[in-house]
């Protein structure tokens, strides 16, 4: 049986006192990050671990870091959780991760609950809680924001660049001849899918295409969202030959529903997904994109939070959006096709979520 390490053997491993090892584990005071990192790696490495006491200092380190996410299904999710996740294999702390099924109530819960179970910091992927409520939840707990709505108050934020996502995936399709550009973005009160919607805006305006509000629709960020959407906007204006899609989910369905309708991609429409979630390199046709970094967003946010909890200035810039070229999009050249030649649609249904 191996003996426990203490506090002793890190400050020996990490090459500072025992002391400063103390004041580490009780946030008594500032101790300097080359020495919070020799410290969390003298840890990992002996595997040690705090023993509780009985009315120890709130401010004691219980090596825990808490993540409010909105679901596990959501790709973007999954694919900043498993950033996340890589990024703590280096530490001793451990990651707890709770869903909210973007229920508002829920989020309030689950920030409660982690406070109470003593996390040393709290990570909120969305969410729709003001800054000033999530200050009166966690206290002194820090907070770091991720792909958040509207303002964050004095709590750190990590968003990427939507706009410029937006504005690269409709330069793309202009750049290839297209001229009548439908867009289906997501829900109007996220932050990400306006700011989307605002880069599809500038790329018509610096091509000198009008805006058409007709050729936009809500897609709701998922597949049932895009089929319906797609074949709305197709039905409608069948002179489209091109359509920027607000993510990679909500592509897959609209690619499905143009073939419901006997349009293939991209030799009739062109489209343009934004994510390039796993699933966007085998679907058929391989979908052209906007990638975003998503395992670098997670390991980036840990290390933000560990900063935060060590009273660190932290100063990072998220890695910048990127477009990925793939099968789903072509020099505009459009087959003629009729609206009353489309098949009959399969009934999709929305599949009931209590």
């Amino acid at each position: 049986m191996h003996k426990k390490s203490t506090i002793y053997d890190v400050a020996t491993h990490a090459g500072v006192s025992p002391a400063t090892v103390s004041r580490y584990l009780n946030r008594t005071s500032f101790i300097s990050k080359d020495k919070v990192d020799k410290i969390e790696k003298a840890i990992f490495e002996l595997g040690f671990r705090s023993r509780k006491r009985k009315n120890q200092p709130t401010t004691k380190r219980n090596m825990l870091i808490g993540v409010v996410a909105p679901s596990y299904d959501a790709t973007w999710v999954s694919a900043i959780l498993a950033g996340m996740t890589r990024r703590m294999h280096c530490h001793s702390y451990d990651l707890l991760v709770e869903t909210t099924q973007w229920k508002l109530e829920r989020e309030r819960m689950e920030m409660q609950d982690f406070v109470q179970r003593g996390v040393d910091g709290l990570i909120v992927l969305g969410g729709y809680l003001s800054s000033k409520e999530v200050k009166a939840i966690c206290g002194n707990t820090p907070v770091l924001f991720m792909s958040r709505d509207g303002e964050s108050g004095d709590i750190p934020v990590l968003n990427i660049d939507n706009e410029l996502g937006g504005y690269l995936a409709t330069t793309h399709l202009i750049q290839k001849g297209h001229r009548r550009i439908a867009h289906i973005h997501g829900p109007q009160r996220s932050l990400d899918a306006r700011e989307r919607m605002e880069g599809y805006k500038r790329a018509l305006k610096a091509a000198g295409i009008p805006y058409d509000s007709s050729l936009v629709g809500d897609g709701n960020y998922d597949q049932y969202g895009g089929f319906w959407q797609a074949q709305a906007i197709m039905k409608k204006h069948p002179d489209v030959t091109a359509i920027f899609v607000a993510n990679d989910q909500c592509s897959f369905g609209a690619i499905q529903a143009l073939h419901q309708m006997g349009l293939k991609v991209p030799e009739h429409v062109s489209i343009v997904g934004f994510d390039d979630v796993e699933m966007s390199d085998f679907f058929i046709p391989r979908l052209t994109t906007i990638r975003q970094p998503f395992l670098e967003i997670g390991e980036l946010a840990i290390n933000y939070i560990f900063d935060v909890i060590g009273g660190n200035q932290a100063n990072y810039e998220l890695p910048a959006v990127s477009i990925v070229e793939r099968d789903s999009c072509r020099a505009e050249g459009k087959v003629s096709w009729k609206t009353e030649e489309y098949k009959t649609p399969i009934k999709t249904q929305r599949p009931n979520v209590s």
